[in-house]
């Protein structure tokens, strides 16, 4: 198992994606911290008339809050006089009435927190999907290897009973037709016996090459707690509320896409007013200092189809999120109709063993009497030992489907909890 949690193709992406998250959120929060700046020059002209120059030099700083600082240097010099001019002028544009956590940087930095998040979580839910899955596929395994044990004892059986008809017919005692039927008997319980290997080795070979295992795997064949049939039961009586339901990862993706979506709307909202501004300015040839009122307001661009546009893509994310409601709480229904009938099959399985209890001490004293051949107990000993098997897959089928449902629940668990040392 623990090969798995760390050779998964599946796990090492999600772990990749978590790193990328932390990354990128690492970016967005240093551009966040560091102001943008910017610098720009117009290089020196020469006028013929008057042989001038002439230089400018601009800084900007924008910060998250939507604040702008700009400063100014214009400088002439002239040749003929031999003199030079410059002039600093500076401003500071504050916008007001302006809800901070709509600007372009909050929203970059809110869709950046929440996909470190979800990266998060979904590592987790993969690492418990691996678990689950190649714990399954080892308990099919460990049936299926117990399957060819059992068929290689029915095909000594058979070649027993093989040889036992053809000495009866060598003796005159059974005809070519009993040996012939003897003959196919062995024969199809050779060929069970070879597809049953085929298949294991295949469903072996694609959960290594699926996880990363080593070839060399071994395993021992969990034994399954006796209180986990009062486990299956107390999760069974539990109702499938909106919360369950909420805490899968599909729902909560598209509840993120509706957060996102209510965002944008208000943005558009904000980016259709008016947006007043202060602005401060300084020129240093007047030694002086201005302030003013901004008001900018876009006449030319039509607001309402922004506002439109995003109103609909929230309509559609509420939508969306609404159908992928239904689709997980039916899952979880299906989910808990395969629990159910896990659960319901060891009710079948006990009357079952209860019969061949009664069965195992009829032929026991047939056998004793001598009124039952030794094939015939042979025969019936096999018939027992793949009962066992047939029960141990219930109890597996059990097992799977409980902590498949709980995980659903979003329930943490633990293969202690099912399974003895």
């Amino acid at each position: 198992m623990q090969q798995a949690l760390h050779k998964a193709p599946a796990l090492l992406h999600a772990q990749g994606d978590v790193t990328a998250a932390e990354r990128e959120l690492a970016l967005v929060r240093q551009s966040l911290s560091m102001p943008q700046l910017t610098v720009s020059a117009l290089p020196i002209g020469l006028f013929e008339d008057s042989v001038q120059g002439h230089v400018t030099l601009s800084a900007g700083l924008s910060l998250p809050t939507g604040t702008t600082v700009r400063l100014s240097y214009t400088g002439s010099i002239s040749y003929t006089a031999s003199s030079f001019r410059g002039a600093l002028s500076g401003e500071l544009v504050q916008p007001l009435l302006f809800d901070f956590s709509l600007t372009d940087a909050a929203l970059d930095l809110y869709r950046r927190t929440e996909a470190l998040g979800e990266a998060k979580q979904t590592l987790a839910e993969v690492q418990h999907q691996v678990t689950l899955d190649v714990l399954s596929a080892l308990l099919d395994l460990t049936v299926a290897r117990e399957s060819i044990a059992i068929a290689q004892a029915r095909v000594a059986l058979s070649q027993k009973l093989f040889s036992e008809v053809r000495r009866r017919v060598q003796s005159g005692q059974a005809g070519q037709t009993d040996l012939l039927a003897a003959q196919i008997e062995l024969r199809q319980r050779e060929l069970e016996l070879a597809t049953l290997q085929r298949d294991f080795a295949l469903a072996q070979e694609k959960l290594f090459a699926t996880y990363g295992l080593e070839k060399t795997l071994t395993w021992q064949a969990p034994t399954v707690k006796d209180e986990l049939k009062d486990f299956a039961e107390v999760l069974l009586h539990l109702e499938i509320t909106p919360e369950v339901v909420g805490k899968d990862a599909r729902v909560r993706r598209a509840a993120q896409q509706v957060a996102q979506a209510e965002r944008l709307l208000k943005k558009a909202q904000q980016d259709a007013l008016p947006q007043v501004g202060l602005t401060l300015t300084y020129d240093d040839q007047s030694a002086g200092w201005g302030v003013g009122i901004t008001l900018r307001h876009s006449f030319l661009t039509d607001q309402s189809l922004k506002r439109e546009e995003a109103q609909q893509a929230l309509i559609t994310a509420q939508r969306t999120l609404d159908s992928v409601k239904e689709t997980v709480r039916l899952e979880l229904l299906a989910q808990k109709n395969s629990l159910q009938e896990a659960y319901s099959q060891l009710e079948v399985l006990a009357l079952k063993e209860e019969l061949l209890q009664l069965q195992h001490a009829m032929k026991q004293q047939q056998f004793e009497r001598g009124l039952l051949s030794p094939m015939d107990w042979e025969a019936f000993l096999i018939e027992e030992r793949e009962f066992e098997n047939e029960r141990r897959a219930a109890l597996y089928r059990l097992a799977i489907a409980y902590l498949r449902y709980k995980n659903s629940w979003g329930l943490s668990f633990s293969l202690k909890e099912v399974f003895d040392e």
